[in-house]
């Protein structure tokens, strides 16, 4: 066996294994998310698409993907950092909100008397009709996954 008979199925196999891997650096790095409802209308609709980016650095006007709220318990912070109840687990899988910023740590919560706590960020739908924090209360930074770049 020549050194040529090897070397195209070893570059093959290092083809399609950098291949993998850039796949995975990118998922890591950006989620696609469908937008369900009206709660972001006009600026999103029913759905559409949008592409973000995961970062922690978000600001108050952004556009942000974050784990949708348990329906009874809101956005409520967990007893430890690491829970191990059936609840968490579920969380984990939950499905994802589109909202917008529109109050970050200390500025005053829109339509109440007091502050956006810190660590966490008061989140509106750009159509009143939907849920957002007026209903679950200020979302904990910690569950905010990106901001949207694009939509499709």
């Amino acid at each position: 066996m020549t050194s040529s008979d090897w070397l195209t199925p070893v570059v093959l196999i290092l083809a399609a294994a950098l291949m993998v891997e850039s796949v995975r650096q990118l998922r890591r790095r950006w989620v696609l998310v469908k937008v369900e409802g009206a709660s972001m209308e006009p600026a999103l609709r029913d759905g559409d698409e949008v592409l973000a980016k995961r970062t922690r650095r978000v600001a108050v006007g952004d556009i942000v993907v974050v784990a949708a709220p348990d329906p009874e318990l809101g956005w409520a912070e967990a007893p430890s950092a690491k829970p191990a109840s059936r609840t968490s687990a579920r969380r984990a899988k939950a499905p994802w909100w589109v909202k917008r910023i529109a109050a970050g740590p200390g500025d005053p919560m829109p339509g109440s008397t007091g502050t956006v706590p810190p660590g966490h960020y008061f989140l509106l739908g750009d159509n009143p009709a939907g849920a957002d924090s007026r209903r679950h209360g200020p979302v904990p930074a910690r569950l905010v996954l990106g901001t949207m770049i694009r939509k499709f």
